[in-house]
């Protein structure tokens, strides 16, 4: 009986996949680590005849964000439960990930022991979802909505982009203005398309929305 626990390790911060897949190989449990720095690429393998017990994916990564791949996990035939893991301050949407399917949701700047417990927690078939309640208190307008909206960059003119990245900078509407020698109405003007392309309401959450999605 092949008693070899397969898990996916979905990830593009290299150093975290290469210490947590050793961790988690070096256990003693079994596991089988497979890492996969593409989104694309671990779906590809998803659909094929690869198998995997579980998967572990990270929230925020270029290309695609995490609840973009959660939500076409289910899709596929016999697929596994799934373990979200997050190193970033915004609070993460974990009433988004439960909706999505999730199994579980552990912060990257836990303990050890704490992401080894999720992982064995989920494989028994259990649900860990740290800190529910801290999570849903802290949540403002740089939170949630940054998450549950389109998970697909808008397709923004070369001006709003530049308008964005100034954003991103911390620049005032004045300093955009003068930077990019436009009027500030004009600058108004891209920041409600901007806004509305990334589905936020606020400077703040604009800002985290266009990090995720890697347009700044």
């Amino acid at each position: 009986m092949n008693s070899t626990v397969r898990i996916a390790l979905v990830d593009d911060h290299r150093l975290f996949t290469e210490g947590f897949s050793a961790l988690l190989t070096g256990s003693g449990h079994g596991y089988e680590v497979s890492t996969f720095e593409d989104p694309v690429v671990f779906l590809e393998a998803l659909s094929s005849d690869t198998r995997f017990d579980l998967i572990i994916l990270d929230l925020v990564m270029k290309g695609m964000n995490g609840l973009a791949l959660l939500s076409a996990i289910p899709k596929i035939k016999d697929a596994p439960p799934v373990l979200m893991l997050s190193g970033i301050a915004t609070p993460p949407p974990v009433s988004e990930m439960q909706r999505l399917g999730a199994s579980g949701f552990v912060s990257k700047s836990s303990e050890i022991s704490v992401l080894q417990h999720a992982v064995t927690r989920i494989l028994d078939g259990g649900k860990v979802f740290q800190s529910i309640e801290a999570t849903q208190a802290v949540a403002d307008d740089a939170g949630e909505e940054v998450w549950t909206t389109a998970a697909e960059p808008p397709n923004l003119a070369p001006r709003q982009l530049a308008v964005l990245k100034m954003l991103g900078e911390g620049a005032t509407n004045k300093a955009i203005a003068e930077a990019l020698n436009i009027s500030e109405n004009t600058v108004k003007s891209h920041l409600r398309s901007i806004f509305e392309g990334l589905g936020v309401r606020t400077r703040t959450a604009c800002v985290h929305k266009a990090v995720l999605l890697g347009l700044i």
